[in-house]
């Protein structure tokens, strides 16, 4: 996974929303064993362990920014898949394959080999979760580092094996203050249906979505940002694109890969990174309307001349700080088309979409 500047491919043609582009990476200087006052302290301290040690937790980003540079440098899914997995694993998969819808010079820059540099890692206690926070910054030769961190999380399949499987950039360069356990460990959220805060992790999914149909509650969702800002032009921009003669209409695609994983904050609140599937169905309004693909949709449906309808798959991966009180920060977004698809009929009828 690479970060990189994605934009909106409309129908007609591609309108483009400018997104923070930034890295990820970092090495901590908490110690992740922590230490007690009295002998009964130290021994339950020095006994305990994170889901990995902060040595462990390096050589495992070493080696997956190794295969990362190496399958972006020749558009290799099936070698990163050997390191990523998830929800980013889905972008990186669908950046791929657009690729060839970018200007030479696009993508000449994003297989340059790039490093995560300034890491700090947030380690949960051995038992509590099967992952591990990572965040940084991304690097590249000659250049300087990415302007905003990015939060990565690493986790351990069920072969073993660590993957890279979600990812998320901040628009801001201060991230909350993250609550440590006596041992110093990083505290897990272990269940993300409940709330930490004004809102639980699995529910930001929603709120998110609310910004694409604007069906939120009044007072609900995100406080305003440059993120929540961007997201919302996104269906009035899209409309006006298929305007007169067509509509954009959106909804919650399938939740194939929407998970949240968060961490707790010193103050009660917590930090989530999480993703949310979005399928916008654009349309004609008039019986002989005809909606015309863009080059980035093509690369999923074809060089067709156009249909009464098409869906479009949009996988968004986000970070979030659910306040202990009021409405949640909406810390960055990145999102990349994942799939499009003709209506099988005028009606815009597609099997397994709901419209």
């Amino acid at each position: 996974m690479k970060s990189a500047v994605r934009g909106m491919a409309g129908i007609a043609c591609a309108g483009s929303l400018v997104l923070l582009a930034a890295g990820c990476g970092g090495r901590s200087t908490e110690d992740s064993t922590g230490g007690g006052s009295g002998k009964g302290d130290d021994k339950k301290h020095s006994a305990a362990v994170g889901v990995v040690s902060q040595a462990q937790a390096d050589k495992l980003v070493d080696h997956y920014e190794k295969i990362n540079n190496k399958a972006n440098k020749n558009s290799d899914p099936k070698l990163l898949s050997t390191v990523e997995g998830g929800a980013v694993f889905q972008q990186s998969k669908a950046t791929f394959k657009v690729q060839k819808t970018w200007s030479a010079k696009d993508r000449a820059e994003y297989r340059n080999p790039f490093r995560y540099v300034d890491r700090k890692f947030y380690i949960p206690r051995k038992g509590t979760a099967d992952w591990f926070v990572m965040v940084a910054h991304s690097k590249s030769p000659g250049e300087k580092k990415g302007k905003y961190p990015g939060i990565l999380i690493m986790e351990k399949q069920k072969s073993g094996d660590w993957k890279m499987v979600t990812a998320s950039y901040s628009e801001t360069k201060k991230l909350p203050r993250l609550a440590k356990d006596k041992g110093g460990f990083a505290v897990p959220v272990t269940n993300t249906a409940k709330k930490t805060g004004a809102q639980s992790p699995d529910s930001l999914s929603d709120s998110l979505l609310d910004l694409y149909t604007g069906q939120g509650a009044s007072g609900s969702g995100f406080r305003p940002s440059k993120t929540t800002k961007w997201i919302r032009k996104i269906p009035k921009a899209q409309n006006k694109l298929l305007s007169p003669y067509g509509a954009a209409e959106f909804s919650r695609g399938e939740p194939t890969h929407e998970k949240a994983y968060a961490l707790r904050t010193a103050n009660g609140g917590s930090l989530a990174v999480f993703s949310t599937q979005v399928r916008e169905h654009d349309r004609g309004t008039q019986v002989t309307a005809t909606i015309h693909p863009s080059d980035k949709m093509k690369v999923y449906v074809g060089d067709t001349s156009g249909a009464p309808a098409f869906f479009v798959d949009w996988l968004h991966i986000s970070s979030a700080y659910i306040r202990p009180q009021g409405r949640p920060d909406l810390l960055g977004s990145e999102y990349e088309m994942t799939g499009a698809a003709a209506a099988t009929d005028a009606d815009g009828n597609m099997p397994g979409a709901d419209s």
